[in-house]
């Protein structure tokens, strides 16, 4: 791929994005990237190049289209999956701030208001994030990653039973995602029905797409059910014998307290995704 990035924006990607080098000090080895870009001709990304990033990893992904964006802001596609890979970096505010602006040009645009929904849930913001993952919804209403988004930021703004019937729109638009089953375990689990939220985790559990979190919360669910020692059966195939004792341990502190449920919400609703 023809390197065309700028020095400020390559030594700024990760944390800002195209921050100004009074906010972000590149190390050594980004200025010398940097350096070496910023002596290259810069040239306009091909369609044929567009299509060839995307099995890229997700850094020159991200090299790739902050650049784009850099020589074109009024391009709408740079700004879309610059913001999109800018989340998946967890970059979350950068990742909004591009759509945010792009959405100024084009206010409307479906994905645009997706990526910028989502990564204000990403940042824990899920009120913001209502509004524009409405909308995104409304013209892409058979979009299940848009549903469980919008089930995400009304979780996080403490509207279960309207989250939970998101998450059940994302189900049956997936075709039983196990990131969709995983949401919704952990509505019910945080509305104190960990019974529920086991039968749902450990149909996540059997799918190949599963990821750790999966496996965690399943361990968390049956250990809010007192069932400790097959907790930490599911919770040892991912973390130390130290972390999952740890773990089941600060879970037997919840539930030794008044507000185990309260305390839980507050730890467990930025684990929505």
């Amino acid at each position: 791929m023809r390197a065309r990035l700028s020095a400020i924006c390559v030594a700024g990607l990760l944390t800002t994005a195209c921050a100004t080098t009074s906010e972000l000090q590149p190390t050594a080895q980004e200025a010398a990237l940097a350096a070496d870009l910023q002596s290259r001709t810069i040239v306009p990304a091909t369609a044929d190049e567009r299509a060839a990033i995307e099995n890229q990893d997700l850094l020159t992904q991200a090299a790739f289209w902050a650049e784009a964006h850099q020589m074109n802001p009024g391009d709408r596609q740079a700004a879309f999956k610059l913001s999109d890979v800018l989340r998946t970096l967890n970059n979350f505010e950068r990742a909004a701030e591009v759509a945010r602006q792009s959405l100024a040009l084009y206010p409307e645009d479906g994905p645009l208001l997706s990526a910028y929904g989502m990564a204000l849930t990403g940042m824990g913001q899920g009120q913001s994030a209502i509004e524009p993952l409405s909308r995104a919804q409304r013209s892409d209403p058979q979009n299940w990653h848009l549903a469980n988004a919008l089930g995400v930021a009304l979780e996080q703004t403490g509207r279960a039973d309207r989250a939970r019937l998101q998450f059940e729109q994302a189900l049956i638009l997936s075709g039983g995602e196990a990131t969709v089953l995983n949401n919704l375990a952990l509505s019910h689990m945080l509305a104190g029905d960990p019974e529920r939220a086991e039968s749902l985790l450990r149909r996540a559990s059997d799918l190949n797409e599963a990821g750790p979190e999966v496996r965690q919360n399943l361990a968390l669910a049956l250990a809010l059910q007192g069932r400790f020692d097959e907790a930490e059966g599911h919770a040892l195939l991912d973390v130390t014998p130290e972390m999952a004792e740890a773990s089941l341990a600060y879970i037997r502190d919840l539930m030794s307290s008044g507000r185990s449920y309260d305390r839980l919400r507050d730890m467990e609703r930025q684990g929505l995704r």
